[in-house]
């Protein structure tokens, strides 16, 4: 599956930082935006690209799952649709 997001592979922190979003494609439609920050695919954590990708190899196309997202210091859940 995929969320349709550019990941910012300069980001040190803990999380995946998102660096752009693709137009209507999961991560659009969920909500997120350029900066926020993954932290919980599911029930898996996300602390690095690593997790990110474990994370998403969990998941089926057409599957709905919470993602635990950080924006501007404020944590925030949004369902994902993955195609």
């Amino acid at each position: 599956v995929t969320l349709g997001v550019v990941p910012d592979y300069l980001f040190s922190g803990t999380g995946m930082r998102i660096d752009g979003v693709s137009e209507d494609r999961p991560a659009a439609l969920a909500g997120m935006k350029k900066g926020d920050i993954v932290l919980r695919i599911g029930e898996h954590p996300v602390m690095d690209m690593m997790g990110y990708m474990e994370g998403l190899s969990m998941f089926e196309e057409g599957q709905t799952t919470p993602v635990e997202i950080e924006r501007q210091g404020e944590v925030l859940v949004v369902d994902v649709t993955w195609d």
